[in-house]
């Protein structure tokens, strides 16, 4: 029964998570209304509580249960941001959006069915020996490869666009669902509070937390971006599902959780994965037209959103670059009425990048 606790903990750390995150929405919202001292609380505790509390519940969860088991249950804070963001943040919940929540969770919770429950024993050398393979080396240049397409091409779609929008919270969900490494040094902590400490001794197991501690923290910055500028019920959607994507390959293809299960299982493992991955496709289109839909009902009235006067050159942010801004004060919104387009006038946004809006005249 210890994947249960394992469950258990990670859940908990998920509903701190989506709540986190519906925090660092609400903060631009307030900031929106010129409320900044409270838009400043309310970042300032969804960073926290999505910094710390909710990797170390997810670090607590994987000492107990293996990554193929707990993957599918991280669909759970779908449900709760389906449910809470129309009353919390005045959300419309289109059946579109429902429909598509429903298929990732349901997908997800169905995969289930076909995992290998049974906790896998892990060791220093069977680390080393398992992190050493072909597969994952593979596994790393493709993830490597889809880091690259989302920051260097999906990323400087229009500003506001869903294009955009996606490549923000799937970048962030598919670097917060890489948990092997979190897999593996969590077993091996749970190790060293029981009194075996040997693997603590060799420079890879120290490595393996490091990579653990980058995936959790690596995904921050476009995970607060993406709550930012869009909806919750978009972006909670979109950052869980590619989540559990990430969660279930690397469990599949790094960990190897799924090696010597009969074929029908691997196939219907498969193809939960795929049901994932459609119901993500079902989100950006139904946003797509959407988006259609409202620009040309209203094409004709002059808008005042901040979106209408950003550019696609705006880049991603980069890590250091957020630490450093959030540890400075927080974004001054301008008045949308007297600014003007510009690429090289040097004005920075939130996360401390160049910014397209020209300010020095409000």
């Amino acid at each position: 029964m210890r994947w249960l606790m394992g469950v258990g903990l990670v859940l908990t750390g998920l509903t701190v998570g989506t709540a986190g995150m519906h925090f660092i929405r609400i903060s631009e919202l307030k900031k929106m209304q010129n409320h900044r001292f409270e838009g400043n609380v309310f970042f300032a505790a969804g960073m926290v509580m999505n910094v710390i509390l909710g990797p170390a519940f997810d670090v607590s969860g994987y000492a107990f249960a293996p990554a193929a088991v707990i993957a599918p249950f991280t669909g759970f804070n779908i449900v709760i941001n389906t449910l809470v963001a129309p009353c919390t943040l005045g959300e419309q919940l289109t059946n579109r959006r429902l429909a598509s929540a429903g298929v990732v969770f349901v997908t997800a919770t169905l995969s289930i069915l076909f995992k290998n429950t049974h906790p896998e024993e892990w060791t220093l050398e069977k680390a080393e020996a398992t992190l050493g393979r072909l597969r994952v080396m593979v596994y790393g240049l493709c993830f490597a490869g889809w880091f690259l397409v989302n920051v260097r091409v999906l990323g400087h779609y229009p500003h506001g666009s869903v294009i955009r929008g996606f490549s923000l919270g799937a970048t962030a969900g598919s670097l917060a669902g890489n948990m092997w490494c979190t897999r593996v040094a969590a077993v091996f902590a749970a190790d060293c509070f029981s009194g075996s400490c040997e693997a603590w001794s060799h420079w890879s197991t120290w490595a393996i937390l490091g990579g653990a501690i980058f995936f959790a923290v690596a995904n921050v910055p476009y995970m607060a971006k993406g709550m930012q500028k869009y909806e919750a019920l978009f972006m909670v959607t979109v950052f869980q599902g590619s989540n559990i994507l990430s969660n279930s390959l690397s469990a599949l293809v790094v960990l190897g959780e799924m090696d010597g299960e009969p074929w029908w299982q691997y196939c219907g493992y498969l193809g939960c994965i795929f049901g994932m991955m459609s119901g993500l496709i079902l989100l950006v289109r139904g946003e797509q037209n959407q988006r259609v839909t409202s620009s040309m009902d209203l094409k004709a009235v002059p808008l005042d959103d901040e979106s209408t006067v950003l550019s696609s050159s705006e880049e991603e942010p980069e890590f250091m670059d957020f630490i450093h801004a959030v540890a400075r004060s927080p974004y001054n919104l301008p008045s949308a009425l007297c600014r003007q387009e510009s690429e090289d006038d040097g004005v920075r946004n939130e996360f401390g990048v160049p910014s397209p809006v020209n300010v020095s005249e409000c």
